[in-house]
């Protein structure tokens, strides 16, 4: 299988075992290759925030330190590769994937992650349809 850059919206159901995406996340999870699978700061900063998050999690909700302990046990897997450093080009590919848009909530993280992608030459894998506005070469859209 191809690289992969993750959305926060896949890694979400790999914690969750409720998570009505689990089945689907999981078959994907488990066809990647070792060091493969990318996860980006701010597809982490997603995942803790909503872990923690009240509305989201109701009575599941987690302490920091669990939020924090559920991602490590997913990016200390063989298959991950955790990305703290912007790849060089990623500026212009981002502002060029938000140029002539218009404003929306998730605009700017979407497309920072669709560059991101583009910039490695990995796929963007995510159960967002939102993604295929944006103009990259691979993605990968999970359904179910």
């Amino acid at each position: 299988m191809p690289a992969s850059v993750i959305d926060s919206n896949v890694v979400l159901p790999l914690i969750l075992a409720q998570h009505p995406h689990r089945k689907t996340a999981a078959a994907w999870w488990e066809h990647c290759d070792d060091e493969s699978v990318h996860f980006t700061l701010p597809a982490r900063m997603s995942v803790l925030r909503l872990l923690t998050n009240r509305t989201l999690m109701g009575d599941g909700i987690l302490t920091p330190e669990k939020a924090w302990d559920a991602l490590s046990m997913l990016t200390s897997d063989a298959r991950a590769v955790v990305g703290d450093q912007e790849p060089p080009g990623l500026n212009l590919i981002w502002l060029r994937l938000v140029r002539g848009r218009e404003p929306t909530p998730n605009l700017w993280t979407d497309a920072w992650l669709a560059a991101y992608a583009e910039t490695v030459g990995a796929e963007m894998v995510t159960f967002d349809k939102g993604f295929r506005s944006f103009a990259i070469p691979r993605l990968r859209v999970l359904t179910g």
